[in-house]
């Protein structure tokens, strides 16, 4: 396709073999970040499932001790005592940069001033309760993390992708086809020259005949 839109010179030709160079280094970088995109992809799967299951079971584990509260206690008085529990979370997130994608690292960090009530008006499920809670939301963290790396990756696997492609299927073979007809055509050419200084030498020799 592009060779109808290229003059054959031998300047345009070394012009192309300098490019589809560039070109093939483009095409190889891109198929090496593809193949660690996908490698960190398949692991990030695996980590998100497993942390997906984790928030699940931190979940349930959560609301059974909030329930066994409410049994012993009663709803009202758990109601009651729960504008006493004093604890401040920080949530930091830092990036890491993995073949330019920027993906979060998330951090959680709890900070409690306790005791938030008298120990005789409550339960042992009231404290249990509160650290079921501090372990889910450090879960959760995580699993943002995982989540929001994943989707990220994901999309720069399907650029890079899409860019590997259009190197391998349109652009080289593009350069390589245009490579061969100036070659073929300067070939040519050479040919005709050679046949045309070849009859001028007869004639020349048949006149001093």
């Amino acid at each position: 396709m592009a060779r109808y839109k290229v003059i054959p010179t031998k300047t345009n030709l070394l012009r192309l073999k300098r490019d589809i160079s560039f070109a093939q280094e483009g095409y190889d970088l891109l198929e090496q970040k593809r193949k660690i995109l996908v490698v960190e992809l398949m692991g990030l799967m695996d980590k998100t499932a497993d942390a997906r299951e984790k928030v699940d079971n931190a979940l349930a584990e959560a609301f059974a001790a909030l329930q066994n509260a409410i049994l012993m206690m009663g709803k009202k008085t758990v109601m009651n005592v729960a504008p006493a529990v004093n604890i401040d979370s920080d949530i930091t997130i830092q990036m890491r940069r993995l073949m330019g994608v920027n993906l979060p690292i998330v951090d959680i960090k709890t900070k409690e001033i306790a005791p938030y009530f008298s120990l005789e008006q409550t339960s042992f499920w009231i404290d249990e309760t509160i650290d079921r809670f501090k372990v889910l939301l450090n879960d959760l963290g995580k699993l943002a993390e995982f989540q929001i790396s994943l989707m990220r990756i994901a999309d720069e696997v399907q650029k890079t992708m899409r860019r590997v492609n259009a190197l391998d299927k349109i652009a080289l073979p593009d350069y390589r086809e245009s490579i061969k007809y100036i070659e073929d055509t300067l070939e040519e050419n050479e040919r005709e020259t050679f046949a045309l200084l070849k009859l001028i030498k007869e004639q020349l020799e048949k006149k001093k005949g």
